[in-house]
Order: C-alpha cells, then structure tokens, then sequence
C-alpha cells in the first residue's frame, strides 16, 4: 500500500484518537455549550469581596458596641470626676462611624468600584429613597414617640441617605473635596443659622415635634440636633469615597489605618495649640460673661449641653474646640480620624480572624435591628443600675442572637424586610432590562 492510498480509520465525532478523522453522514444528538460558570480569576475576585465585607461588617459590630456603651456605661469616674475609658473612645466617634460606613454601603448600593449609570442608578437611587423613607418615618419619627433616654440617629441617617444620592454620582476625588467642605463649612453655616434663627433644638424628633413645630424640627435636622446634616455629611461623602476605592486591597487597609490615626492626632493637636498657646480659651472665656474656665474646659471633654446641643454662638473661637458633638471642624477631624483608624484596622482584622470574629460580624451585618431593639431595651429597662451588668448581657445578647440568624435565615430581620420593600418598589417603577438566559446547555441536531 502506498501513502497516497492509505486511508485512516473512520468513526463518528467525539473522542477522537490521532490520526482519526470523523465518518461521513448523519451525527447523533448533541450538546453545544453557550456558557458556564464563570472562570477562576472571576471566583477569587468574589472571595476578595467577601471577606471586605467581612471586615466592613466588624466595623459595624464594634460601632454598635460603641453606641451601646455610651448610651449604657458611665460617662464619669465618681472618684475622681475624670472622664471613663468608654467615654474617651467612643463619645460622638461611634456615631462618626456609622455614618462613615453609611456613605460605604451607599457607595456599595451603586455599584462599588464601578458606579452605577443610566437607568441603572436611576433604579439603584429609588430604592435608596424607599429605604431612607422607611427608616425616616418608621424607625425615626415613630420609634422616638417612645421615651427613649438617648438620642435616635435612625432619622438623622435617613435624611443623610436623601441629601447623599446626588453625591453618588461624583467621582472619588470630587467626593474628597466634597467632604472637605462640609468638614469646613457645615461648622461655620450652622453656626450662622443658630445665631440668625430663633427655634427649639430638638435631639429626637418625633411625629408629633413635627406636627407642632416643623420649623424647629427642620432647623433641628439641619443644624441645631445631635446629629446635625450639615456637618455629618462629612462622613457619609468620605465613606461614598472609600466605598469607590478597592477596600479589599492590602495596601489601602493599612493606608486607611495610618491616615486616621494622623488625622485624629493632628487635629487634636491643632485644636490645643489654638486654645492654649493660641489664646482660644481667653478669648471664648471673654465672649461668654458668666463662663468660667472650668466651664470652658468640660465643653472640650464631654461636649456640648444637652439642652442646646450646638455651641453658643458668641465667638468663632468656638470652631477651634474639638470636644464630642461640638460639631466643629477639629471636632469633626478627630472623629472621622477615629473611624477611618477602626475602619482599617478591622479589615484589616477581617483577612486573618473572620473566624474568631464571627459573633461581631454577625451583629454588624444587623445594626438597624441591633440599634432598634437596643433603643426599646433601654427605655423600658433601668440600665443606671449595674450598667455593666446590662452592658454586657446586651452585647451578648446581641451576637448569639445575631449569629444563631445569620446561620439559620441568613440577612437580618429588618434589614431583610427594608431590602425586600426598597427593592420591589424601585423594579417596578424603573423596570430593568430582560434579564439574558442562564448559562447551561441546549440540544441541537446536526
């Protein structure tokens, strides 16, 4: 036989072996592949982005610890008069924090790192409406009808939420000067508005502050409550930032870390060299006839009056104290320093101990339900009797109930309820496109 007349075995396609071609005539039934699952890189991305979250979420959980104990524990030490150890950590920083990881969550709900555009963000912007309604009206208004003896950030965060959804649109570094100027600005315009505007501060409006007095409620909101708009947008526009930049990466976690500890010991030092060496507390000791220096120094440490909430506007020297919730631009460095320090630390925390520190993640992924029943807690439950006591027993409460949910249900119960509302109302204002089939198989006939 010559090799111009041989002729390889034939047989039909599908495993063929070398030097074997298929026969001719009619294929039996087969499948054509149109996609699958994705492929290795695509699944070691969505581990990166589980364990952010994971360490986003222990924010969260050391947030709420925060809020509890300063609700809960003792602001003074009897003995001595001196500040405690939980007032100095936390006092107006756990709330920073909150805000902060708000303006990441919203950065997360348009996309993350690659924003949402077009009818995309337009879907993705009513359903943080929807959602900020309902914290608005229902854990905002409606749970402060109830005595609650601490002051209600829920309405407060869902009015940040609506003034934060144009900023979505910006782009990180215009969200960087964004918050500089809040940071800068907001200070100086609530002390023109207080100063200008005759109104009754209230701390936790509730619905019927609002049907007597929307002015004060309005001014409250904006300028003249505990948690003022003005000035708190500084954390939600920084954490907007932070949620458009790759949080999961090494480099940026410590980087976070670092900057907020810079940020936190610079603007403390800044304030005390204008005060002291500055001549900032004469000065204010001078606008305040009737103010002592003693009086002067404990706005620096325990912040501004109860009753008032905002400082007196008498001097700009005000603006150079840094005491929780003066609202100041120092004040409002120091704690974004804070929580951009906790931040960094717990993700980074989160890429080594996610396991150990399951409970806290567990009650991070729940804060509004955590934040909520701790607020109906205390106004039904004297916790100025042994507060560690009832300190601890909620935090314990908090993560066995948080981590026996998140094993057996999964999102947390209100948060899964606000989701499931916010999210059906805006598919179905602003429909999305058909949805391309699912990757699998299909039989054709050669």
């Amino acid at each position: 036989m010559t090799i111009e007349n041989f002729s390889p075995p034939t047989t039909h396609e599908g495993h063929l072996p070398p030097g074997v071609r298929p026969a001719p005539g009619p294929r039996p039934e087969r499948s054509v592949w149109i996609g699958g699952p994705p492929a290795d890189p695509a699944d070691d991305s969505a581990n990166r982005k589980k364990s952010r979250i994971t360490g986003l979420d222990a924010a969260r959980g050391i947030a709420l610890i925060g809020m509890i104990a300063t609700h809960v524990l003792p602001d003074v030490h009897e003995a001595t008069g001196e500040p405690t150890l939980q007032w100095t950590l936390f006092a107006g920083n756990a709330a920073a924090l909150f805000a902060l990881l708000a303006g990441i969550s919203l950065a997360l709900m348009t996309g993350g790192t690659r924003p949402h555009a077009g009818r995309q963000w337009v879907r993705s912007s009513v359903a943080i409406f929807v959602r900020a309604l309902i914290m608005f009206f229902v854990f905002g208004l409606a749970l402060n009808m109830l005595p609650i003896p601490v002051y209600n950030i829920l309405p407060y965060y869902a009015l940040l939420f609506l003034l934060a959804i144009p900023f979505t649109l910006l782009r990180p570094l215009q969200l960087l000067v964004a918050s500089i100027v809040f940071a800068l600005l907001g200070p100086v315009a609530i002390y023109v508005i207080n100063g200008t505007f005759d109104y009754t501060p209230i701390g936790s409006p509730s619905f019927t502050d609002l049907f007597y007095d929307p002015s004060s409620v309005m001014f409250s909101f904006l300028a003249g409550g505990a948690f003022p708009l003005l000035t708190w947008m500084t954390f939600i526009c920084l954490g907007l930032m932070l949620g458009r930049m790759g949080l999961d990466r090494l480099s940026v976690q410590i980087q976070l870390a670092a900057s907020g500890a810079i940020l936190m010991v610079a603007s403390g030092a800044l304030s005390n060299i204008l005060l002291t060496t500055g001549g900032g507390w004469q000065r204010i000791i001078d606008a305040n006839p009737g103010m002592t220096a003693e009086d002067a120094f404990d706005i620096a440490i325990w912040g501004t009056p109860e009753d008032t909430f905002q400082l007196v506007p008498t001097t700009l020297w005000w603006l150079a104290v840094d005491g929780p919730h003066t609202n100041t631009p120092l004040s409002i460095g120091f704690s974004a320093g804070v929580a951009l320090l906790i931040l960094g630390g717990s993700l980074l925390l989160g890429r080594v101990w996610a396991h150990t520190l399951t409970p806290l993640i567990a009650a991070g992924s729940m804060t509004m339900t955590m934040y909520t029943a701790h607020l109906v807690f205390i106004t039904f439950v004297d916790t100025t009797q042994l507060p560690s006591l009832w300190f601890f027993l909620q935090i314990g409460a908090a993560m066995v109930f948080a981590t026996v949910w998140t094993m057996s249900v999964g999102r947390g119960p209100f948060e899964g309820l606000v989701t499931r509302i916010s999210k059906g109302v805006a598919g179905g204002l602003v429909p999305g496109p058909v949805a391309p089939p699912k990757a699998g198989r299909r039989h054709l006939r050669s």
